[in-house]
């Protein structure tokens, strides 16, 4: 248990560092819609990333099971790592170059119409129509299923994930919660350099969290 926890830890981490779902988050609190979309989204991308993660984990313990060892599970997870390094080179190549403004996806348009029932729908599909939120939990999901944990070490790990995964959402809305009008300037600002940074640190993210997988699943090999 204690090595899966010490490889969900920077996993955790590294999933926490998406920038998409903090911009969404930043754009429903200075919404009309406010703190309690911004809430809703939250609850939402939690139950997502918690399913995703659980269902890549009993597909990596029923692999396992059929092959008598750890091997497919470690396999998926180089491919999967393969797969977030080139998605890494692909995203650094489209980052805004000099004074280039980034285009902004019409979902971060549509946000500032927002209500309660857009926010939910808005962390649902951040989170599983998202190729890249989609890697991350199969990453997650393959650690814990290898490790071929009992149930209730199963359901510790995910939701010690959860948890560090929605921390970087779950503290601006605390802010929010906790400082109303006055923390809305600082929360725009923040917002405003996600988007410009927004493949930066996408690359970055990718170029950790793949590196990591292809490593442990060259370990279990």
């Amino acid at each position: 248990m204690q090595v899966v926890l010490g490889e969900i830890l920077p996993l955790g981490v590294a999933v926490a560092l998406s920038p998409l779902p903090i911009i969404a988050v930043l754009l429903l609190l200075v919404a009309p819609v406010g703190v309690r979309g911004a809430l809703l989204f939250l609850a939402a991308r939690a139950v997502t990333l918690c399913a995703l993660v659980v269902i890549f984990a009993l597909a990596s313990d029923l692999a396992d099971d059929a092959a008598g060892s750890a091997t497919p599970a470690a396999i998926l997870r180089i491919v999967v790592g393969s797969a977030l390094l080139v998605g890494a080179v692909m995203k650094w190549r489209t980052r805004p170059r000099g004074a280039d403004e980034p285009k902004l996806p019409g979902w971060m348009r549509s946000v500032d119409n927002a209500g309660p029932a857009h926010a939910v729908r808005l962390g649902f599909l951040l989170t599983a129509a998202n190729v890249k939120e989609i890697a991350f939990a199969a990453g997650i999901g393959f650690t814990i299923g290898g490790a071929f944990l009992p149930w209730g070490q199963i359901a510790i790990a995910v939701a010690v994930f959860v948890v560090l995964a929605c921390l970087s959402i779950a503290i601006p809305v605390a802010a929010a919660l906790v400082g109303g009008d006055r923390v809305r300037p600082a929360l725009a600002e923040m917002r405003n350099w996600l988007v410009r940074n927004n493949a930066i640190v996408v690359a970055i993210v990718l170029l950790v969290l793949g590196a990591m997988l292809v490593g442990s699943g060259i370990t279990e090999l």
